[in-house]
């Protein structure tokens, strides 16, 4: 019959609480007391280094080489994990023990540690009870057996594991793939219809919830946030989805809209030196001319006395005065080159010219 987690946590227990130390567990503590708490001590450890000497000071030294020790990029939602894999043979005996990178590289050294310690009492239940400690007498693996070898270990070192280690902020903080359910669950606390991952992977029914989730409330969840793509899916993305996610350059041309003095609201004032339309002299739009040569005139297009007819004689004047105001007529364009269109923003541009111009607008 295999070990409990209890068994297996007072054995544990009886090589480091009852003096004396083996001496190789002096050994073990001594250097970690050094590579700690030492003059000069390094604030970023080595995970490999001390798993080996917690291993021979509080594990018996059963842990290696079943265990396999690493930092994890993806892991996110918590900051260890202690996990079963297949050996040579197929079976599930090898185990592997991750830490959070994501989480833990910017926390105090002192959680790395704990979270270390924490992970490896899940590994040595593992051994010892014939890898029946995953189910548990709580079905968490926290049970009395754990909570014993984390108070014990705690005591002895001084250090502080705790039953759960998951840090919410930092958690938080990597879940940028938000969903908002558009049914009546978006009203009830405490999740509000939000579902937030740090993979953009959407709710469906792979998930346990979903069912429940159907038959209460039926709503569909729509993305309503993700991050920013990095330059490396920007530059994977096809021409015609690159040029979609360009932002209208129109918009810096176009001033807010604003009222008259005499009360009309006018749509509004556009800042640019060629010839208005003639629906922006309809509207009764107000025209603001480049600065060509030092002048700048603003041309109120409509007043209580204006007409049309008016107004375009008034621009001609201007017009004949600034003559770089006047677009370059059609025979001034060499008509021997080619002309191309932009394959992002549609611009006829000469075929010579085309790599300039992708260069200068579209690089980013």
């Amino acid at each position: 019959m295999p070990l409990t987690d209890e068994d297996a946590a007072l054995l544990a227990i009886s090589t480091f609480c009852e003096p004396p130390l083996s001496q190789d567990q002096e050994a073990a503590k001594t250097s970690i007391q050094s590579i700690l708490h030492g003059e000069g001590a390094d604030p970023f450890v080595d995970i490999h280094e001390l798993f080996g000497l917690y291993n021979i000071l509080y594990f018996r030294s059963l842990l290696l080489p079943q265990v396999e020790v690493l930092w994890s990029p993806r892991l996110t939602l918590c900051a260890g994990i202690c996990e079963l894999t297949k050996d040579n043979e197929g079976k599930y005996r090898r185990i592997r023990l991750k830490l959070s990178e994501p989480l833990l590289k910017f926390r105090p050294r002192e959680d790395t540690v704990d979270t270390l310690l924490h992970e490896a009492i899940h590994a040595y239940f593992f051994i010892t009870t014939s890898w029946h400690h995953s189910r548990g007498d709580d079905g968490t693996g926290h049970g009395l057996g754990f909570q014993l070898l984390a108070d014990s270990i705690n005591s002895h070192g001084s250090y502080a594991i705790t039953v759960y280690h998951t840090f919410h902020d930092e958690v938080d903080s990597y879940r940028t793939h938000v969903w908002q359910c558009d049914g009546p669950c978006r009203q009830t606390p405490p999740y509000f219809g939000l579902v937030k991952r740090s993979m953009n992977r959407a709710p469906g029914k792979s998930d346990t919830w979903w069912d429940k989730h159907q038959n209460d409330c039926g709503g569909t969840y729509v993305k309503i946030a993700e991050p920013e793509p990095t330059k490396q899916q920007l530059k994977n993305l096809s021409l015609k989805a690159r040029a979609g996610r360009q932002k209208n350059k129109l918009d810096s041309w176009v001033a807010p809209t604003a009222k008259s003095a005499s009360g009309v609201e006018k749509a509004c004032v556009i800042q640019s030196p060629s010839i208005p339309s003639a629906k922006s002299i309809k509207e009764g739009r107000n025209l603001t001319l480049g600065d060509h040569g030092g002048l700048k005139r603003r041309l109120d297009l409509f007043s209580e006395t204006s007409s049309v007819t008016q107004y375009v004689d008034r621009e001609s004047a201007l017009l004949e005065d600034h003559p770089s105001a006047v677009k370059r007529p059609r025979h001034d364009i060499d008509e021997r080159s080619t002309q191309v269109e932009c394959p992002i923003c549609g611009l006829t541009v000469a075929e010579e010219n085309i790599n300039e111009h992708l260069d200068e607008l579209h690089s980013s």
